[in-house]
């Protein structure tokens, strides 16, 4: 039944009711592995036209989809600079859809959620509403990190990237669990792992330490992005976070327990 609330009603173009179409979805696998996926993202992948994807499933989606699959790793990879890189990318996936879309729409599939941290699904969004661009909600790494740790921060939370925490410099509330993405990624535009851990992660870690009682617990967590795979957690105190340092991965995230 439909409400007479006029304000109430979705709009034909407003791409967020859920039977909404698009040209092009963003989709995410979840965090945990390929069963991850909810049932509405199974389904656009199985009735794709193209599915282009930055995972390691490149042969399960082969076997999920009677469309195109292609895998952008070798395309990611192949860049030095991440800002040109997620340019690039952004390109090809509208140039893509655009060239499929006689047959059907896309799907462009990361981990996690589409929209959380992934730089190119925020610019193809702006191409509304020259090609149809709609985002599918999925499992971030934040739900997952809840069940890894065993530790709650769904009270109260200061949650930021590495490279956005160090150039902001924000006024921290060390009563306040405070939960760092991207931690491998710090001090860097580049793509891929990196060498002399140490030297790049040193001015995160004193920030957090100029903030936190050198007693306080914090945990370095990767969690799993296949089936077959449990969370990697180390810990450590504050003053002993740079023990922590050759954990860190692409990926990575850093929970400093509150107070």
């Amino acid at each position: 039944m439909q409400s007479g609330d006029p304000t109430l009603r979705p709009r034909r173009d407003d791409l967020r009711v859920p039977d909404a179409e698009a040209d092009l979805y963003l989709v995410g696998l979840g965090i945990g592995g390929f069963d991850q996926r909810t049932v509405e993202v199974d389904q656009l992948l199985r009735g794709a036209a193209a599915i282009f994807h930055l995972t390691a499933f490149h042969s399960e989606l082969q076997e999920l989809s009677l469309g195109r699959v292609e895998d952008l790793a070798p395309r990611y990879f192949s860049g030095s600079n991440a800002e040109a890189t997620y340019r690039d990318l952004a390109g090809h996936l509208r140039e893509q859809s655009v060239a499929v879309a006689e047959h059907g729409y896309s799907c462009f599939l990361t981990y996690g959620h589409p929209l959380y941290l992934v730089d190119t699904s925020w610019s193809l969004l702006q191409d509304l509403p020259a090609l149809r661009v709609k985002a599918i909600a999925a499992m971030s790494f934040l739900d997952r990190l809840l069940c890894d740790l065993g530790h709650r921060f769904d009270h109260a939370a200061q949650i930021y990237e590495a490279n956005s925490f160090l150039v902001r410099a924000p006024l921290v509330d060390a009563a306040t669990p405070l939960v760092i993405s991207q931690v491998g990624e710090v001090g860097s535009n580049g793509i891929g792992e990196r060498r002399r851990k140490v030297e790049w992660l040193t001015p995160l870690f004193e920030m957090i330490g100029s903030v936190y009682p050198a007693d306080r617990q914090c945990d370095l967590v990767f969690s799993p992005y296949r089936s077959d795979m449990a969370p990697n957690v180390v810990s450590a105190r504050v003053d002993e976070m740079m023990s922590l340092a050759s954990s860190v991965h692409t990926g990575s995230t850093l929970v400093v327990h509150g107070g």
